[in-house]
């Protein structure tokens, strides 16, 4: 194989890896979720800021920072690229973001840190998401949580 044709397999290869995706809404409890979460294939939870959402979010983080106090987190990691990043909303103001690509444009206003944590493995720590969550560490090039 060359290594053009290598390229494009690991680039056809990597982009049909799932990106992963989990919430918390601060200051939420998992009954308020629900009533914004009903019919989605999510898991609501619990946790040290308020509310943890796994699975299928669709347009729901959207609904909760609309609907609740928030902040909401919106975590997204994908095993294969090793991409990882964190969109903040807070009501209808612009959401800013984190994001593990330095000099990429992050498509939001970057911000430094998330609640004081300036890596994946800790901010995950800091939003209180279990690594697993996100297959964060597990099967992918990121180092483990």
């Amino acid at each position: 194989m060359s290594a053009i044709a290598g390229e494009i397999y690991y680039v056809s290869v990597m982009a049909k890896v799932p990106t992963r995706s989990a919430c918390v809404i601060a200051g939420a409890t998992p009954e308020q979720v629900r009533a914004i979460s009903v019919g989605e294939a999510v898991t609501i939870r619990g946790n040290k800021l308020g509310t943890l959402v796994t699975g299928t979010l669709d347009g729901s983080v959207i609904d909760y920072a609309a609907e609740l106090p928030g902040p909401v987190y919106d975590v997204m990691f994908n095993a294969g690229t090793n991409w990882f990043a964190v969109t903040i909303y807070i009501g209808e103001s612009q959401p800013r973001r984190w994001d593990n690509r330095p000099g990429e444009d992050a498509g939001y206003p970057r911000i430094a840190d998330v609640l004081g944590a300036t890596t994946p493995a800790t901010i995950l720590e800091a939003l209180d998401i279990p690594a697993d969550a996100l297959g964060y560490g597990a099967g992918s090039s990121a180092p483990s949580a």
